[in-house]
């Protein structure tokens, strides 16, 4: 009962470090001046696609594949295919 209960609570953790952490804290998403729900919501969601965008393509880190995209436009399109 305690093994389940354990491996219960780490795979909440992996979640809150690898999703919930990485929108508050990478990519401000508590600091957001959007207060209205649905436009939010969007939000949320296209920052939800651009980190699984970046994982896809073997960025561990978010905040490495923020830096490898920043100002190359061209760079999108790679990530993207």
């Amino acid at each position: 009962m305690r093994y389940i209960f354990n491996k219960i609570i780490r795979g909440h953790w992996t979640i809150e470090n690898q999703l919930h952490w990485v929108k508050d804290v990478i990519l401000g998403e508590d600091k957001s001046q959007i207060k209205d729900f649905n436009p939010a919501t969007n939000m949320s969601i296209l920052q939800t696609i651009g980190m699984n965008l970046f994982r896809s393509r073997g960025f561990i880190s978010i905040t490495e594949g923020k830096r490898w995209l920043a100002n190359k436009w061209d760079r999108l399109m790679i990530l993207l295919a």
